[in-house]
């Protein structure tokens, strides 16, 4: 914040406390037929004073049994002055009894009840809005209403290897992860199938182990039930471990523990590449080179690594790392595993792999034709009978347990088991629960306006009952026949295993946006709530990046502090891409984001230092900021400044700040940053079709041509949401795009390139190159027919990289996206490096909000715009006539001079006169003599 105009404000608002906002609470949303009207005179008075929908809101915590009337009227009637216009409710636990607070209140109890009713009803007498948490605690969405037949579920299974076995009585073990009752073990299916050449199902264990770090325990490391764990710095060379067995062995697949588990911060984008080398008589030969994928905070699962089939004495594991890494084991084994197969069977979030098949013997492949379903077979004792055929046979029994998670941090009272988050039964048990029964009584009429669905903290879901049915009717092939391929064998090639694990992938994403988000959305709109949903799918659940999104009204992010390269500070951990995209893709005026979370609490924080984070994100699509968090202090008696979250966890925004009476500049600042970037639309030139295979977000920091945007698309708006006017792109709303980027195309759907088919012939551009094969193996020859007549449309018999006509637009494939945009003659949207900046459009006029976050920023940038150039001041709310340094058609040069911290709105109205509110004027400020004696006091207690 501009020190000056804040200490100016900071000494008028101690006398003058300010009024709080309207008594009616505002809309969840900005009316959007007004965001998009014609730019006019109206807009600068708006500027100035924005209603409240465009004002933040905060986040407000119960902790524990910490409660009291008197201090929640303090906070809300704090909350209200401070120009706040709304609360997100929470009852989160940390600790126990705090002093002075007696009695302690008991979540879900009637003076509970009572008291949830007062914060509401005190929302309506200040004119706050009321939106609540779907459960006790932040994540995700449980409670002890939960039973464990609707929690989460996961497919289990267990292994038994038959060897010319006579009997016809077979034990089969139970699947079950541990013993407790609430794992709620429940049988599903036998399947058995001969036993690929080489699989034990066992670790190899080698003989002799060295390496040119011999001072770690390689050798437990590498020991089937081994506890090596290392840990290795960052050095010069990469560290190499080589074993050496008693006779040639065969080696096709190599399993490392999670990759998160290897360095948490980095668990994104981890800087981990391993090679697996046969070192033979005539040299060394790379079975295996492979960069480690992008994971997740909760990405507990192992990876398989799948090498290039070859049998020797000595193999050499290289690993190359950037940071410093963990290692808890390396496991060998002969037997064959689809790459990255805990991935791609969606028990745990990775990039998918680009990468070659690895060259292995078709006897390492389970032959579709062999697998037998043997379900009816098993009794209930676990005993399958079953006369099994000659030869070596290997039987999965396969079944469902309640994964173990629960919603918290939450009273213990309030704890309970995650519900199922792939039934409609779930969603509806949990809503009842909870919301439903809040929203129906004690904050019943009126009383509660929205609901939010926050952090994804509960891992995957692979089961929910009936889902095989689920899976048949929506991919026309039965599930059963490929069930060994979820536990990572390779049925049939690689490549059909990847396409039906795609399929699998798609079905449980179906079904997580269907029967939970788009299920909690509409019981939540029957009860007449908004809805708004955090980040989940793409970020640590497996799933599309945006489709989810669709059923909020406010789509919803997160951005923590302090900025850092890695962990929470960093772009790749907290997104804000996939939501602002989605925002755009499904048309909703608002992005909302959890705003200034931090492990990093220590009381310094004020809003000056929170500034330019905000306007980072607000730069990158943010246009609604929702505080973490207003921690509630039941205690009006106790000593500034007040309670915190935790003990090191967020920003404190508390009534008995120092800085608090001096919150509505900030509030004000915010709420015009709001109004501009809700107004019109935004502008981006590129748009970036994330791909049919349900991969992991693209890394946030990705190379992209500096002066140009990007959204992202995902297929369910590709197909549904998209048409061409005027040779763009363009959203039923009126974003209007020039290019569709294929960058990651390497398998599509039939239907998608039959879309682009339609798009381009309506004068589309697209780049990218052709794909090399279907993505599913719904359809078979048909769909296979489709997918060749569409990439013949498309791309043509050739495999030149020359633009290629179609209809009324065009291909362009073998050149990258910064190629396309000069081939097409696409000027940077912003010309000039130091600056954070976002670009906005409707009709009459253009803006930019531009930012300098860190460093002050005094030089020349070049618009893609033109017209009268005013500078909008959201500091102030005073707009000022721009000195043009060049304008012609294709754009306009400025000289800015912003200090660190600093940012406007520089809007360029079309064939229209300049507004008339003040210009802006420099503050004159003057420094006193401290010639005599002087003394400064603090409040008693400090």
């Amino acid at each position: 914040m501009h020190g000056r105009r804040f200490l100016a404000a900071l000494a008028l608002l101690l006398v003058q406390p300010p009024a709080p906002l309207q008594a009616t609470a505002p809309d969840a949303v900005p009316n959007p037929t007004a965001l998009q009207g014609t730019f006019g005179k109206q807009d600068p008075e708006t500027f100035q004073t924005p209603p409240a929908v465009h004002h933040p809101q905060t986040w407000f915590h119960f902790i524990g049994g910490n409660v009291a009337k008197e201090g929640v009227t303090a906070d809300l009637e704090a909350i209200a002055a401070a120009g706040i216009s709304g609360v997100q409710f929470f009852h989160g636990q940390f600790g126990g009894p705090w002093p002075g607070v007696d009695p302690q209140i008991q979540c879900l109890s009637e003076p509970w009840d009572d008291m949830v009713q007062h914060v509401a009803s005190e929302c309506r007498r200040l004119g706050l809005r009321f939106t609540i948490q779907n459960c006790p605690g932040w994540a995700m969405a449980g409670g002890p209403w939960i039973t464990p037949d609707k929690a989460m579920r996961h497919l289990v299974w267990s292994r038994t290897d038959l060897a010319d076995r006579p009997t016809d009585t077979i034990a089969l073990p139970q699947p079950q992860p541990s013993q407790e009752d609430w794992r709620d073990y429940r049988d599903l299916f036998v399947v058995a199938f001969p036993t690929p050449a080489g699989d034990t199902g066992k670790a190899l264990t080698p003989a002799e182990v060295r390496s040119n770090r011999d001072d770690l325990p390689w050798t437990q490391c590498l020991q089937a039930a081994g506890d090596g764990r290392i840990t290795l710095q960052p050095a010069d060379e990469p560290v190499w471990v080589e074993v050496t067995f008693e006779t040639p062995t065969l080696l096709r697949t190599v399993e490392l523990p999670s990759v998160q588990s290897f360095n948490h911060n980095w668990c994104y984008e981890p800087g981990v590449t391993v090679t697996v080398e046969a070192l033979l008589p005539d040299g060394p030969q790379t079975i295996a080179h492979q960069q480690m994928p992008q994971s997740n905070w909760q990405g507990n699962r192992p990876i398989s690594l799948a090498c290039d089939e070859i049998t020797a004495e000595k193999f050499r594991i290289t690993i190359e790392h950037l940071h410093t890494m963990t290692l808890a084991y390396i496991q060998l084994f002969s037997g064959a595993r689809k790459n990255n197969w805990e991935a791609e069977a969606a028990f745990v979030l990775r990039g998918l792999d680009q990468i070659e098949h690895p060259d292995q013997s078709e006897t390492a492949w389970i032959n579709p034709d062999s697998i037998l379903d043997l379900s009816d077979q098993l009794d209930a004792q676990g005993n399958l009978q079953w006369d099994a055929p000659s030869g070596h046979w290997t039987i999965l029994r396969w079944g469902h347990v309640n994964s173990g998670k629960r919603n918290g941090p939450a009273p213990p009272e309030g704890t309970g088991w995650e519900c199922d988050k792939l039934s409609p039964t779930g969603a509806e048990t949990h809503f009842a629960g909870y919301v439903g029964r809040l929203a129906e009584g004690p904050i019943g009429n009126g009383l509660l306006h929205g609901m939010l669905l926050d952090s994804w903290e509960c891992e995957t879901q692979t089961w929910t009952p009936g889902l095989d049915r689920e899976f048949a009717a929506r991919r026309a092939y039965e599930l059963r026949p490929w069930l060994p391929a979820l536990a990572g064998f390779v049925i049939e090639h690689p490549e059909t295993t990847t396409r039906f694990l795609r399929d699998w992938r798609s079905t449980i994403n179906d079904l997580l946006v269907q029967n939970f988000f788009g299920r909690m959305a509409e019981l939540g709109h029957e009860q007449g709530l908004a809805i708004a949903f955090e980040t989940a799918s793409g970020d640590v659940f497996p799933g599309d990046l945006l489709e989810y999104y669709k059923h909020a009204d406010v789509p919803m992010c997160e951005f923590w502090h302090p900025r850092m390269d890695s962990f929470v500070g960093s772009f790749n951990f907290k997104p804000i891409k996939p939501c602002v995209s989605a925002a755009r893709m499904y048309g909703k005026p608002r992005v909302a984001a959890e705003a200034f979370t931090s492990f990093d609490l220590s009381w310094t924080e004020h809003p000056g230092m929170l500034k330019p984070i905000a306007d980072m994100h607000l730069a990158e699509g943010v246009t609604h900021l929702v505080f973490h968090t207003y921690t509630h202090n039941p205690r009006t008696d106790f000593l500034p400044p007040g309670t915190a979250f935790g003990s090191n966890i967020g920003t404190p925004f508390l009534r008995q700040q120092t800085w608090w009476k001096a919150m509505p500049e900030f509030t004000d600042y915010l709420a015009r940053c709001s109004f501009m970037l809700e107004r019109g639309h935004p502008v981006s030139d590129v748009l970036w079709y994330i791909g049919d295979e349900q991969d992991h977000k693209p890394l946030q920091d990705a190379p992209f041509p500096v002066g140009y945007r990007y959204d992202y698309c995902n297929p369910d708006a590709l197909l549904h949401r998209l048409a061409v006017q005027d040779g763009r792109i363009v959203t039923p709303e009126g974003i209007a795009y020039e290019l569709l980027w294929l960058p990651n195309n390497r398998r599509m759907l039939p239907e998608t390139l039959e879309r682009l088919v339609t798009l381009v012939e309506a004068g589309a551009v697209i780049v990218g190159d052709r794909p090399v094969g279907l993505a599913t193996l719904t359809g078979g020859a048909r769909a296979q027919a489709r997918f060749d007549r569409a990439v013949h449309a498309l791309w043509g018999d050739t495999t030149s990289d020359a633009p290629r006509k179609v209809g009324l637009g065009s291909v362009l494939a073998g050149i990258t996206i910064e190629e396309a945009l000069a081939t097409r003659a696409i000027q940077p949207d912003v010309q000039g490096t130091g600056v954070v900046w976002s670009h906005r459009r409707t009709t009459g006029a253009d803006w930019y909000f531009v930012a300098a976050p860190t460093q002050p920023f005094n030089g020349d940038l070049t618009f893609r715009a033109t017209g009268t150039v005013e500078l909008w001041d959201p500091m102030t709310g005073r707009t000022a006539p721009a000195q043009v340094r060049e304008q012609d058609p294709s754009g306009t040069t400025l000289h800015l001079d912003l200090p660190a911290a600093g940012s406007l709105f520089v809007v360029f109205h079309k064939n229209a006169l300049p507004s008339q509110a003040p210009a802006a004027t420099r503050e004159q400020t003057r420094s006193i003599a401290l010639n005599g004696p002087w003394h400064l006091a603090f409040p008693a207690g400090w």
